[in-house]
């Protein structure tokens, strides 16, 4: 019998979350090779809310409930307007497309199905659809489909062709479902656009995001953006010294639990490798590791950590981290504290090996050989960044179109660099 993932139809944020790891699980096996997305993602949403690993550029955030509107509007049924909406949305890509033909400088990257064009499966309305909501720009609480019903019947009763018990269009306010603060899409929004946002959309979504986000990082940066320079390659140079203080003990802590749950991450990959009896690469995470020990020590991330308020933290925020997963992030801390080299410690070695175990059964790249031989060389390396790759992206958006703003995100900064920076006391 095959197998499929499934979600209620309203549930929109277990929907945003169950695509992203099917998104996972399209690269080479699961980049969450021991079991921490938990954890990452608590810290994700606290810092960056409403983004996901999906969102690319931020202009979307308005061409979504700009289509959303012309698909509804002078549809027969919700089945049309489905059917227009994803018409809407291909020209949408075509425009895109043309909008950034003649130029060569990067500006254009991000377009959804610049590739797939009309046979793209995940449109943009289902990607932003949970940001939409997050910081809302949306304010029915109903999936993509759910609110082409409504919004069909609503438009329905309008005209007097349907009855609804929806109050809304009983008493003749027509609502869409969307506050964009009374902006409207451009003339020439299907026939060639870009991600450039006009001053006034700029301004609606710095608004938004400021009141939606208030106390997250992303809220402190997009209230601190014109002052703060986010090019900071030190913390001498970035500080989140006048910040609040819960939000610089999340980023302690996210920042520590990065860096030292990375430990754990490039000793899985170093077993994977002798399993597979390859020296060169056996060599390489032996440096990785070597590199890895010397800036836990250097930026002292053990030292004076508090593993209770760690974990408090975490459940004020998610109550539902699985036991197994702190468990185990508790045992590797321990082996870290324990230990000169983790490489060589038989409790490391075992603790990551019965994790990856624990989780995989059969399909362990540690004990399966079939599956050992599908890995590339690297699984899972990289540092935990929380989305800061994706939320600087849109701030480069939203800073560039700000005309108070003499400063945006650059791009090429190393995406751990804001977390990194400004965190020690």
């Amino acid at each position: 019998m095959t197998s499929s993932f499934g979600w209620l139809d309203t549930d929109n944020a277990e929907r945003r979350r169950m695509l992203e790891v099917i998104d996972l699980f399209k690269e080479q096996g699961t980049v969450d090779e021991l079991g921490i997305g938990s954890i990452r993602d608590t810290f994700s949403d606290a810092l960056f809310p409403g983004t996901s690993t999906l969102l690319t550029r931020l202009r979307y955030a308005l061409f979504v409930p700009w289509l959303v509107e012309r698909a509804v509007t002078g549809a027969s049924s919700a089945d049309e307007a489905a059917r227009r909406l994803r018409v809407e949305e291909v020209r949408l890509i075509e425009a895109l497309v043309d909008g950034y033909r003649d130029q060569q400088d990067g500006r254009g990257q991000g377009v959804l199905g610049q590739t797939a064009r009309a046979k793209l499966k995940r449109m943009p309305s289902e990607v932003y659809w949970g940001p939409l909501g997050r910081w809302q720009l949306r304010t029915w609480d109903t999936s993509v489909s759910g609110h082409l019903r409504r919004g069909s019947a609503l438009r329905g009763a309008s005209r007097g062709r349907t009855e609804t018990d929806d109050p809304g269009a009983r008493d003749g306010r027509l609502d869409t479902g969307f506050d964009l603060g009374g902006l409207e899409p451009p003339h020439d929004l299907l026939r060639s656009t870009t991600f450039d946002l006009r001053p006034e959309e700029a301004s609606i979504l710095l608004e938004r995001l400021r009141t939606t986000t208030a106390g997250s990082l992303l809220g402190w940066l997009v209230e601190h953006g014109d002052t703060i320079d986010l090019d900071a390659g030190s913390a001498g140079e970035f500080s989140l010294a006048s910040a609040p203080a819960d939000l610089r003990r999340v980023v302690d802590h996210a920042t520590r639990f990065s860096l030292t749950v990375h430990g754990a991450s490039l000793l899985y990959n170093l077993l994977v490798a002798e399993a597979a009896s390859l020296p060169d690469l056996v060599d390489h995470y032996r440096e990785r590791l070597d590199e890895w020990r010397g800036e836990v020590i250097s930026t002292r991330t053990l030292e004076g950590w508090d593993r209770g308020e760690l974990w408090h933290v975490l459940a004020e925020r998610n109550g539902k981290i699985p036991s197994p997963t702190r468990t185990f992030v508790d045992a590797w801390l321990d082996a870290v504290l324990d230990s000169d080299q983790v490489e060589d410690s038989s409790r490391a070695r075992e603790l990551v090996t019965h994790r990856e175990r624990r989780l995989k059964g059969g399909r362990s790249r540690l004990v399966n050989r079939s599956a050992r031989e599908s890995w590339k060389g690297e699984s899972g390396t990289g540092l935990l960044d929380y989305r800061w790759g994706v939320t600087r992206r849109l701030l480069d958006d939203l800073f560039s179109a700000l005309p108070d703003s003499a400063r945006s995100v650059r791009t090429e900064q190393r995406a751990d660099v804001l977390l990194t920076a400004g965190t020690t006391a």
